[in-house]
């Protein structure tokens, strides 16, 4: 089926499920929450775009994902940071480090129709809807799942974060995007990604990243009681370091920071990291 029929399709299923929750409205709550469950689980055309349900949004990270206007709004504003801020053309090699769900990718075909774009993930249930649902119809767009171990979102996956190469030749990206990748990180292998960063960014080629980072704590934090708004029990939640620690990894990669911005992502406590890998940049911070 074309991408036009996939589109027809689901907009048909929705309407469908609107007249179902209309004539069955009453109904005991027990029945309408299964209509509202079912209903959940299904990928939405929000604006012309396939988006993910709104279950798979809440576990990317959060409640706020599950507005589509949001969600979409907010792939938008990513893909906007990217001639802004790093130099983007249509022509760039870009790698999305923890691609998530694809809301970079989506935001990109909003603002810059068909480019090159390549995702990776260790969430395999994200990898395939990003499969079907993008790379399916805008083959540019390529989406890898790396079965990276992680104690938070992937515990029982089959390669070592230890041995972590990423599946890019070297000096191959013009452009690395990671946002929300070492917030739930273990350290070691932090490091570990940093190396195979400035790997596989090209000399000169920039780098986006978002992480906790504070001065004045240990190297290290694990789920730092009252930092976030957030209840954090489960492993890695969240992953604080100190900026000291942070920076000096990078430098020892020859990652240098253009720009810092403390707290100035879009979530709580999140601070926005921009860097070149090579060369010399005077760092501003606001």
């Amino acid at each position: 089926m074309s991408a036009i029929g996939n589109i027809a399709a689901r907009r048909f299923s929705q309407r469908m499920r609107r007249t179902a929750r209309r004539r069955l409205s009453f109904l005991s709550v027990p029945a309408r929450k299964i209509i509202q469950i079912l209903d959940d689980r299904e990928t939405i055309v929000h604006r012309g775009y396939p988006i993910p349900p709104r279950y798979l949004r809440s576990r990317m990270c959060g409640e706020a994902f599950r507005s589509d206007d949001f969600y979409l709004k907010s792939a938008v504003v990513e893909a906007t940071r990217l001639p802004a801020r790093l130099g983007y053309t249509g022509s760039s090699r870009l790698v999305d480090v923890g691609c998530g769900l694809g809301r970079l990718a989506t935001g990109m075909l909003e603002e810059f129709g068909e480019v090159a774009y390549f995702g990776l993930d260790a969430n395999r249930q994200f990898i395939e809807w990003c499969r079907e649902n993008i790379e399916r119809h805008h083959p540019s767009f390529r989406f890898i799942h790396l079965d990276v171990k992680n104690r938070l979102y992937n515990p029982d996956g089959t390669l070592d974060g230890n041995d972590i190469k990423l599946p890019i030749a070297s000096a191959e990206a013009d452009i690395v995007y990671m946002w929300g990748v070492f917030t739930n990180m273990e350290p070691e292998h932090v490091e570990i990604y940093t190396s195979e960063l400035s790997r596989i960014v090209r000399k000169d080629g920039k780098l986006f990243l978002t992480a906790f980072v504070e001065e004045g704590v240990p190297d290290v934090s694990f789920n730092p009681a009252g930092y976030v708004p957030d209840d954090c029990t489960l492993p890695l939640a969240v992953v604080r370091y100190n900026k000291q620690w942070l920076f000096s990894l990078f430098s020892r990669h020859r990652m240098i920071v253009d720009e810092f911005r403390y707290h100035g992502g879009m979530f709580p406590k999140q601070s926005e990291i921009y860097l070149t890998n090579g060369g010399i940049t005077r760092v501003t911070t606001r």
